[in-house]
């Protein structure tokens, strides 16, 4: 490594660590504005409140630009339905992704006794509900039954890619025995022995 090399590494990894400092600077001045607020509001100060608050968002402000953009967490069960699911929304293209769309917001359109007008009324979901196997459910029986009616898409339940759990009882295998063989089918495969 050559010297300019090493000078550039150390650099770096001062700045990583005066960054990181600082972000625990952050942190320890947000929670004492958020406290200076809340003590502020339940003492009906309101001007002192509104500028612990103003200084509670300018450290959020400059955490942001400290950090980044943030990629947005996925819920497990929601990857695990579209790595299912994706024969269907592969064929189906924008409008199975439209249709996906629209079927999640009417699960979670509060229930309206005023109109039968899917557009106006819904199930009235959270998505903690819509996240469970029978959340799940009831979107595929959603998409299955008014699919082609409103965006004229197909889906079939039956279309899904199995899982490992799937192919073993298929194979009437013990989980850990189908493990087992696929593990040796890849190896063999990333080997070349068989196609």
């Amino acid at each position: 490594m050559s010297y300019q090399q090493e000078i550039a590494q150390w650099r770096q990894q001062r700045r990583q660590a005066e960054a990181q400092n600082r972000l625990n600077e952050l942190r320890q001045e947000h929670a004492e504005a958020i406290r200076e607020r809340d003590q502020a509001v339940a003492s009906n100060d309101m001007e002192l409140a509104a500028s612990a608050d103003d200084q509670a968002q300018y450290l959020e402000n400059e955490y942001r630009q400290l950090v980044g953009p943030q990629q947005p967490q996925v819920h497990p069960a929601w990857r695990t339905w579209m790595q299912r699911n994706s024969t269907f929304i592969e064929r189906e293209g924008q409008r199975g992704v439209q249709a996906v769309t629209d079927a999640l917001g009417y699960m979670q359109r509060p229930r309206n006794p005023n109109s039968n007008d899917p557009r106006y009324s819904g199930m009235g979901m959270t998505p903690q509900q819509i996240f469970t196997p029978q959340g799940l459910e009831k979107l595929e029986d959603l998409l299955e039954t008014h699919g082609s009616q409103f965006y004229g898409v197909r889906f079939d339940k039956n279309e899904k890619t199995l899982t490992m759990g799937d192919a073993a009882k298929i194979s009437n295998l013990d989980q850990k025995t189908y493990n087992s063989y696929a593990d040796a089918y890849q190896k063999a495969k990333a080997a070349g022995r068989v196609s």
